[in-house]
């Protein structure tokens, strides 16, 4: 019957991929979060320039009125 052996370096290389891949979901967690803080920013950046937008054009249309309805 034969036996089977481990080797001491099997076990460091597994150790050494299961550190490896830890510290690269770590990583990509890190780059996950700052994008998605960045996408955050963007939106709200997004929504207040067109909130902006639709303010200005309020103003201009509610200046353009009375000039043209002769008051």
């Amino acid at each position: 019957m034969k036996q089977a052996t481990i080797n001491y370096d099997f076990i460091a290389v597994a150790i050494f991929l299961f550190i490896t891949s830890c510290g690269y979901n770590v990583y990509q967690q890190i780059q996950y979060q700052g994008l998605f803080t960045r996408y955050v920013d963007l939106q709200w950046n997004s929504q207040n320039a067109e909130a902006d937008l639709v303010t200005m054009r309020n103003q201009l249309e509610a200046c353009k009125s009375p000039a043209e309805t002769g008051i």
